[in-house]
């Protein structure tokens, strides 16, 4: 039972306290790829350990399992996972809330899946047939005449993405300007930061309502753009980057792209001051290092969790012989 209660306080804890902890930490805005990572570990974690938490409820399934691997006693294997603290309804129920979860996560995905593969192929049928690419010389780019200035990318195949500028953006933009907002656009596409906004929107609107890892989906879509600009300025420095983001947003309002990365996504404000405000850090070679490291350990705890009693008692099966 300490082990199942274990679980269950686990995904609590990062998706209560860690994400508020990641949503407020002034070190995300410096290593935004090495945050994004951290974001994803904490969710794939939490994700797991409800899932581990309800299949030990549902001691019978994984019970046997577990004396199936470990060639443990079985009676033994109950008393660590079950013992008779679970009442007989206790493990259906489990199992149901279980596959329901599995059904509404299914139904979200499928949901999400459809509305982007509109979204894209909507944006992919007007750039291809109304944009030209004579003004840039670059195959993957289409301009597209528009009174909103405007720089995004339609994420899909190997050849089937495309990054698309308005005339407006075109006209305002100084070469250095476009060549850091192209650069933005092909880090979202090289990451590819449209997977992350699909999984981080599912999983907050599955877990949303319970407060759990509620800003993820937005934390998400704040990082990627970072990680672009961090991308976009280590080719054309960071003023670049800052300059064109102004320039796009001193305007007035830029050109909606529902559901797609776009230039001037999420908080350009704050994009600004960070590069303009950024020094380099001598710990930055050591942050993907880290990162990877408690992204380990986050993934690997649960897993933990859930096989440790069983692993005690390995080999037990036969011990009585």
């Amino acid at each position: 039972m300490l082990f199942i209660a274990a679980l269950f306080a686990y995904a609590v804890f990062l998706g209560g306290p860690v994400a508020r902890l990641l949503t407020r930490a002034r070190w995300v805005t410096r290593f935004p790829q090495a945050a994004l990572r951290s974001w994803h570990a904490c969710a794939l974690s939490l994700l797991a350990s409800l899932v581990g938490f309800l299949l030990l409820v549902a001691h019978d399934l994984w019970e046997h399992a577990m004396v199936w691997l470990f060639r443990a006693d079985e009676p033994l294997v109950h008393d660590a996972y079950g013992g008779s603290w679970l009442v007989a309804d206790i493990p259906r129920a489990a199992l149901a809330v279980l596959f329901l979860g599995a059904m509404t996560l299914l139904g979200l995905t499928v949901r999400s899946l459809l509305r982007l593969r509109r979204e894209r192929n909507r944006h992919l049928l007007t750039a291809d047939a109304l944009g030209e690419h004579a003004r840039i010389h670059d195959p993957d780019v289409r301009v597209l005449k528009h009174r909103e200035p405007a720089v995004f990318c339609i994420p899909g195949t190997r050849n089937g993405s495309r990054i698309v500028v308005t005339t407006a953006a075109l006209d305002m933009l100084s070469d250095t300007e476009l060549a850091a907002a192209l650069e933005h656009e092909r880090a979202h596409l090289k990451y590819r930061h449209h997977r992350a906004f699909l999984a981080a929107d599912v999983l907050t609107s599955a877990f949303g309502w319970s407060g759990l890892s509620r800003g993820y989906a937005q934390q998400v879509r704040r990082l990627a753009e970072m990680a672009a600009d961090d991308q976009a300025a280590q080719k054309h420095g960071r003023r670049a980057v800052a300059s064109a983001l102004l320039e796009m947003c001193a305007v007035g309002p830029t050109a909606t792209v529902s559901g797609l990365p776009a230039m001037t996504g999420t908080d350009p404000a704050e994009r600004i001051r960070r590069l303009i405000r950024a020094t380099p850090s001598q710990a930055k070679a050591l942050a993907p290092a880290l990162s990877l490291a408690v992204t380990a350990v986050v993934l690997a705890l649960p897993v933990a969790l859930a096989l440790t009693p069983a692993a005690l008692l390995a080999g037990t099966a036969h011990s009585g012989c």
